[in-house]
């Protein structure tokens, strides 16, 4: 089974996401922050990474430069996972125009940053994904990534 591994701080996200990757035949493995995201890249050697960008420990851009420099590590493919709508919608105040005022601050700096990977030499995640994210799309780019879960039984 192909690996996929899972860096977000929120465990209900993890648990979400591991059921749609094990229900699609693919095997999850997950980290809830960053310097355990790290390890368990190392250790688990996963075909893609799933990465949230605002975790404790180690950011998700911290640890995305961090692959990308380590010579085993740098070619596995990124998907990072956003908040934006997330974190703005669950304090509750309705307001439109301040999720609308957050995300058109927040989607520059996130642009300004992968400039600053590119300029560095490093590459960009391959997919920016907001959440909530949507099942169907999830599994299209895992699947256009790294092809589709492995078969069970004779090649």
């Amino acid at each position: 089974m192909k690996k996929v591994l899972i860096v977000d701080d929120d465990e209900g996200n993890v648990k979400f996401l591991s059921t749609l990757l094990k229900e699609n035949g693919y095997e999850p493995v997950s980290a809830l922050h960053g310097a355990e995201g790290l390890d368990k890249a190392k250790s688990e050697k996963p075909a893609l990474i799933l990465l949230d960008i605002m975790m404790p420990k180690k950011s998700g851009f911290v640890l995305f430069n961090q692959l990308k420099k380590d010579e085993a590590l740098k070619d596995i493919p990124v998907i990072m996972l956003t908040a934006v709508a997330e974190t703005i919608y669950s304090d509750d105040s309705g307001d439109a125009g301040a999720f609308s005022e957050i995300k058109d601050s927040f989607i520059p700096k996130l642009k300004e940053k992968v400039q600053q990977y590119r300029g560095e030499g490093q590459v960009k995640p391959e997919i920016f994904l907001d959440k909530p994210i949507e099942p169907d799309v999830l599994i299209r780019h895992v699947n256009d990534l790294i092809g589709p879960a492995d078969k069970v039984g004779p090649v």
